[in-house]
C-alpha cells in the first residue's frame, strides 16, 4: 500500500497548473456527463437525453450557454443552431476538485488525500485497488518515457 501512496503522491505533485473548476448545478453536471458519452450534440439532442422530461428547450439552451461562459463546452454554428462539445475531460475536473479539497483540508498536502481515498476505495470497492494501481503504473511509465 505503500508504493500506491508514493505514486500517486508523485504523480499529483506533478500537477503543471490548477485550474479552478467553477461552480456547477445539477442540470449542467447533467449535461456535462451527456456530451462526455455522447460526444458532439445540438440542444434538443442534448435534451433528448435528458432524463428529466420537465425541462424545456430554452431551459436546455440557457443551460449549454451558461456552460459554454464558464469556458467547458465549445460550441460551433451548424446551419440556426449550435452544435456543443466539452472540452474538459471528466478527469480533469475531477483531479481540479481534489486539489481543491486537499488545499482546503490539508493545506495542500496531499498525503492524507490520499490516504483517505485509498482508505475509501478499500472499503467501497477492495477490487478497485487493483485498478488503481494499473492506472498508476501505466500513468508512471507514461511519464519515464
Amino acid at each position: 500500500m505503500k508504493n500506491l501512496g508514493k505514486g500517486l503522491s508523485q504523480w499529483f505533485g506533478q500537477r503543471q497548473k490548477k485550474m479552478k473548476v467553477p461552480s456547477l448545478g445539477t442540470r449542467e453536471i447533467e449535461v456535462l456527463r451527456i456530451l462526455w458519452r455522447e460526444g458532439e450534440l445540438s440542444a434538443q439532442q442534448v435534451l433528448e437525453h435528458v432524463e428529466n422530461e420537465d425541462v424545456s428547450l430554452s431551459t436546455m439552451q440557457s443551460t449549454l450557454e451558461r456552460l459554454h461562459r464558464k469556458e467547458l463546452l465549445t460550441r460551433e454554428k451548424s446551419g440556426r443552431y449550435y452544435v456543443y462539445t466539452a472540452c474538459i475531460s471528466q478527469s480533469s475536473i475531477i483531479s481540479s476538485l481534489l486539489q481543491d479539497i486537499a488545499s482546503q483540508i490539508s493545506g495542500g498536502d496531499m498525503a492524507p488525500m490520499i490516504s483517505g481515498f485509498i482508505e475509501f476505495v478499500e472499503e467501497d470497492s477492495p477490487e478497485s485497488i487493483k485498478q488503481v494501481q494499473q492506472s498508476l503504473t501505466s500513468k508512471h511509465k507514461r511519464s519515464d518515457s
